[in-house]
């Protein structure tokens, strides 16, 4: 997948057997989520690799979205004022949820899980405060994993 903007501005987390997609600007918080996010998956004895750090390509297979990450950085996550960390990587996931970090989220989300299209296939979503610390927006990225 290499044509001109097959490429999202986005990093991807395969937590158990589904990836999350994480967006957000440059500078939003998506590799700090993404760290806390592998670690706190781990911490509870679950399977967490990083698919892709900054740039993932996502793609329709039926009524599934899979995301891989860009061959040219994987295996390499940057984390804020440490540098660029070497990571083990995963190929590709089929998307469980997308995690979109706003400065403004809802202030009383909606009761169900909003929809997010990706590539022309719904997947579960939801919005996270930019202010959120790391860890605590890890735990609500696994809350939610279980509900939906």
């Amino acid at each position: 997948m290499s044509e001109a903007g097959a490429w999202l501005h986005a990093t991807a987390v395969l937590v158990a057997e589904g990836a999350v997609v994480i967006r957000g600007a440059s500078g939003a918080g998506k590799s700090q989520l993404a760290l806390a996010l592998m670690a706190e998956a781990r911490r509870r004895g679950l399977f967490a690799r990083l698919i892709g750090d900054d740039r993932v390509a996502v793609s329709a297979a039926g009524a599934r979205a899979i995301v891989r990450g860009h061959p040219s950085i994987g295996g390499w996550i940057e984390e804020r004022g440490s540098g660029i960390l070497p990571e083990i990587p995963e190929a590709e996931g089929l998307v469980r949820c997308v995690v979109d970090l706003v400065d403004d989220p809802p202030r009383l989300p909606e009761g169900e899980a909003s929809s997010v299209l990706l590539k022309g296939v719904a997947v579960p979503g939801f919005a996270l405060w930019t202010g959120c610390a790391p860890q605590e927006g890890a735990r609500r990225v696994l809350a939610f994993l279980n509900w939906v």
